[in-house]
């Protein structure tokens, strides 16, 4: 199994990462694509990746941090893709969701990060809440160079389309698995087979408690009074995409895997 999208430099995570890889290995979780938010936290991603082998790295300025970045920011973002050739580009993004976003900012931000994926030729992984139609306008401006994934994509049905044109991938994650979000998870009934990805987000993105088989030994709500989501869940995504498909899990873990390469392959050099 692959975790397209996580944070396991998350400090929710830190005194529980043993056994999250050594669940991971008992369970078949083979990958985790572990994304950084910032510079803040780009050099705990690369450690990872070199303590874990499970662990692919990528690195971003995710919207959130628009407003922070230091001096420089961008030039140590090239300079950290170009000492590791394996990594991707993310998490960047758009959000109108945050208060006091500045779109604009959020804007210039993020071409400048798909210029540089582009150029370096490394995957992507974008976030976006309530601005799926700028970024789709922006995508088709500037079409990437690489290829993309719309991680936990919560955007509109009918957007879907026009998105698998432009060349994005699709992810879903256990939040979608909540009742309440039924119509979100129909959303995805959309997505192409050979589109299709999961992930966890974790620690975000908890599944609701009957699909979580999972629980952090160090388990305890976050200051939003959330329980954190174990890795370990990413095999509740699986089964639970497998009974929606009607495949099995055998096949769908061979799907997902030709889609992840798909992906992660896409434009780069050979």
């Amino acid at each position: 199994m692959i975790d397209c999208h996580l944070h396991l430099q998350d400090p929710r995570l830190a005194g529980d990462l043993e056994e999250i890889l050594a669940t991971a290995r008992s369970i078949g979780i083979g990958r985790f694509i572990v994304n950084g938010t910032g510079p803040h936290d780009w050099e705990a991603v690369s450690q990872l990746a070199a303590r874990y082998p499970e662990v692919t790295p990528s690195f971003g300025l995710h919207p959130w941090q628009v407003g922070n970045e230091p001096e420089g920011w961008l030039a140590d973002l090239e300079a950290r893709l170009l000492g590791d050739p394996g990594a991707g580009v993310g998490e960047i993004g758009l959000d109108r969701w945050i208060e006091g976003h500045d779109l604009n900012r959020q804007t210039g931000v993020f071409l400048s990060q798909l210029e540089l994926a582009g150029r370096l030729q490394r995957p992507l992984s974008i976030h976006c809440l309530r601005a799926w139609g700028h970024l789709a306008a922006i995508l088709t401006e500037h079409p990437p160079g690489s290829g993309f994934l719309l991680h936990s994509y919560g955007g509109p049905a009918e957007m879907v389309e026009r998105f698998v044109e432009l060349g994005a991938y699709f992810s879903i994650s256990g939040y979608f698995l909540q009742a309440s979000k039924s119509e979100k998870l129909a959303v995805f009934d959309r997505v192409p087979q050979d589109r299709l990805l999961l992930e966890t987000d974790a620690p975000d993105m908890t599944p609701p408690p009957e699909r979580r088989p999972y629980r952090l030994a160090s388990a305890r709500t976050d200051a939003a009074g959330k329980v954190p989501n174990h890795p370990g869940n990413l095999i509740a995504v699986y089964d639970a995409v497998a009974e929606r498909r009607g495949m099995s899990r055998d096949d769908l873990e061979r799907l997902i895997t030709r889609n992840f390469e798909a992906w992660w392959l896409t434009g780069r050099q050979t």
